[in-house]
C-alpha cells in the first residue's frame, strides 16, 4: 500500500502524548532520543491496541507500576495513597491508549491508509514481552516525566486482503443471536479440529478449570476484533509445549526448533485461525468486523486482561499433560447497539399501526412452509405463492420502514417464484453453457505432509469404491451417481437427483 512507509508517525504520536500529558494530567513531558528497551526491571504496566482494516498493526504504550498510580492519581484529581485498587489504574492506562490511538488512527486514515482500531487491552507484570510479528514497520518512541519514562510502539503493515464492504455485510444485525452464539462451541470445534488436522493432536477439553498458572515460561497468542464486534480471543500455552506444537506443525523433531521465531510464528497461525473461525460466527449475526494481525506475549510473570467487555469465555483443553487456554471477550459496538434498539423500537411501532399484520416474523414463517408443501409443477401454485406475497406485502406497507427487515425476507420467497417463472419459460436460457463437475472425494493434510507428495503419490479420498460421487452443476449439488467406463472414457451412471426443493434452497 501506497505511503505506509513514508507516512510519518513520529508527528502525531509525539503531539498525542505531550498534549494529553499536558492538558489531562498537568504533566511536562518531553520527547527523547534514548529509548530504552523497558521502563523498569519491576512491576510495568501496557496498554495495548490493534489497528485492523487496509492497514493492520498495533500500539503500545508502556510505563512503570509506579508512574501509572502517579498518572492515575493526577488525572482524577486524587491523591496516591486515595488509590485503592488496579482497576482505577487500568481505566487510565486504557483512556490514554485510546486517545493516542485514536489520534494516529485519524493520522493513517486522512492519509488513505484507513484502518480501524480495536478496544485496548492491559498486560502487567514484570517479567513479559509483547511481539506483533511480520510488520512492515516498527518504530519506538521515549518520553520521560521527572525521571520517568513512557514508552510508545507503533507497528504496521498493508493488509493482504481486505473484503469489502458489501462481502463482509452478510444479513441484518441480529443482536439476540449473537448472544446466543455459542462461543465455546464454536471456538471449542475449531481448536479440535485445528490440532487433529494440522497438527495429528487429538485434543480435548479439560474439566480442570478454565484458569491458567502463572508458573514456568508461557507464551500467548492474541488476536483483536475491531468493528461492529470488538474485544479479543488469546490462546495459550507453556513454553514446553508450544515448542512440541511447532515441531509437529512443520513436520520437524524437537530437537531441531531451536530458535523462539519459528515458535512465535505457528503459535500466530495457531491463533490467527481460531479467530478467522470465531469471526464467522460473527458475520453470521450481521457483524462487520475486522481481525487484526496477531500478537505474541511471552514471559514468566505477567497477566493480560481486555476490560469492560459483555461477554467473557474461559476454557481449556489438554494434550496428554499440556494444557491449552482459551480466552474470548466481546462486545458489540454501542453505535450498532444504538441502531439496533432504534430499528427494534420501529417494528414494534409499526405493527402496533398496522393491525392487519399481528405478527409479521410469523406471517413470513406461514408463507414459506406454505411455499415449502406447494406442487412447485403448477403454474396455478406459482400464481397463488405470488398473490399471496404481494398481499402480505400490501399489509405490510403502510407500516413504513420499520418492516425493511421483513421485506427483505419475503424476497427470498419472490427469488423463488422468479425461478419458477423462468421455468416456464425455458426456452430463451436452453443455450446457456454450465460447468459440470464431478468429485470422487475429499481429504485433509497437513502442509508438511502436502510437501511430501509427489510424483507417483497415492492420496486417499473419504469415499470407498463403489460409493456414489456427487455431480455438481456450477457448484451447485444436482445429483449422485456411479462412475462408469465406456470406449476408454470415464463417464458417471446418475443414480439419484436431488429434489427440485432442495436445489432450489441451494441456489439461494
Amino acid at each position: 500500500m501506497d505511503g505506509i512507509e513514508t507516512f510519518d508517525l513520529k508527528t502525531p504520536v509525539a503531539d498525542s502524548v505531550i498534549e494529553l500529558f499536558d492538558t489531562m494530567l498537568s504533566m511536562e513531558v518531553e520527547f527523547s532520543d534514548d529509548v530504552p528497551q523497558s521502563t523498569s526491571d519491576g512491576q510495568r504496566i501496557t496498554g495495548s491496541l490493534s489497528l485492523a482494516g487496509k492497514l493492520m498493526g498495533g500500539i503500545n504504550i508502556q510505563v512503570s507500576e509506579t508512574f501509572a498510580r502517579l498518572m492515575t492519581a493526577a488525572m482524577l484529581g486524587m491523591e496516591e495513597g486515595e488509590i485503592e485498587g488496579q482497576e482505577e489504574i487500568n481505566d487510565v492506562i486504557l483512556e490514554v491508549c485510546n486517545i493516542i490511538g485514536g489520534n494516529l488512527k485519524s493520522g493513517l486514515n486522512d492519509s488513505g491508509l484507513s484502518c480501524v482500531i480495536s478496544t485496548p487491552s492491559i498486560t502487567s507484570g514484570n517479567d513479559f514481552q509483547i511481539e506483533t510479528l511480520n510488520m512492515e514497520r516498527y518504530e519506538r518512541f521515549a518520553f520521560r516525566h521527572e525521571g520517568n519514562d513512557i514508552i510508545v510502539e507503533v507497528c504496521i503493515k498493508a493488509a493482504d486482503d481486505v473484503e469489502p464492504e458489501a462481502k463482509r455485510q452478510l444479513t441484518s444485525i441480529d443482536l439476540n443471536k449473537f448472544k446466543r452464539l455459542d462461543i465455546i462451541a464454536s471456538t471449542g470445534d475449531s481448536v479440535i479440529e485445528l490440532f487433529e488436522t494440522m497438527l495429528s493432536m487429538e485434543v480435548e477439553l479439560s474439566d480442570e478449570g478454565s484458569e491458567p498458572g502463572s508458573d514456568g515460561p508461557r507464551i500467548i497468542g492474541a488476536v483483536n476484533f475491531a468493528g461492529d464486534v470488538i474485544g479479543s480471543v488469546n490462546i495459550q500455552v507453556s513454553d514446553t509445549f508450544a515448542r512440541l506444537i511447532a515441531a509437529a506443525m512443520l513436520g520437524m523433531e524437537l530437537e531441531k526448533i531451536d530458535g523462539e521465531a519459528e515458535i512465535k510464528d505457528v503459535i500466530s497461525e495457531v491463533t490467527n485461525i481460531i479467530a478467522g473461525n470465531l469471526k464467522s460466527g460473527f458475520c453470521g449475526s450481521g457483524l462487520t468486523c475486522e481481525t487484526s494481525t496477531p500478537s505474541i506475549t511471552a514471559g514468566n510473570d505477567f497477566k493480560i486482561e481486555t476490560l469492560n467487555m459483555d461477554r467473557y469465555e474461559r476454557f481449556a483443553f489438554h494434550y496428554k499433560e499440556n494444557n491449552i487456554f482459551v480466552e474470548v471477550c466481546v462486545k458489540i459496538d454501542e453505535s450498532s447497539h444504538s441502531q439496533e434498539s432504534m430499528g427494534s423500537d420501529v417494528n414494534d411501532a409499526a405493527v402496533e399501526q398496522n393491525p392487519a399484520v399481528e405478527d409479521p416474523q410469523k406471517a413470513i414463517d406461514d408463507l414459506i412452509a406454505a411455499e415449502a408443501s406447494t406442487d412447485k409443477d403448477s403454474l396455478e401454485s406459482e400464481v397463488a405463492i405470488e398473490d399471496k406475497v404481494l398481499k402480505a406485502k400490501e399489509q405490510l406497507k403502510p407500516a413504513g420502514d420499520g418492516v425493511d427487515k421483513a421485506e427483505n425476507q419475503l424476497g427470498s420467497i419472490d427469488d423463488a417464484v422468479d425461478i419458477h417463472s423462468t421455468e416456464m419459460n425455458i426456452d430463451f436460457i436452453l443455450d446457456v453453457p454450465v460447468d459440470i463437475t464431478v468429485e470422487l472425494g475429499q481429504t485433509k493434510k497437513r502442509i508438511n505432509e502436502l510437501l511430501k507428495v509427489g510424483q507417483g503419490s497415492v492420496i486417499e479420498l473419504s469415499n470407498l469404491a463403489g460409493e456414489p460421487v456427487d455431480i455438481f452443476v456450477n457448484q451447485t449439488l444436482i445429483a449422485r451417481g456411479d462412475v462408469v467406463v465406456e470406449r476408454q472414457k470415464y463417464g458417471v451412471r446418475v443414480i439419484e437427483i436431488a429434489s427440485r426443493m432442495d436445489r432450489i434452497q441451494s441456489l439461494r
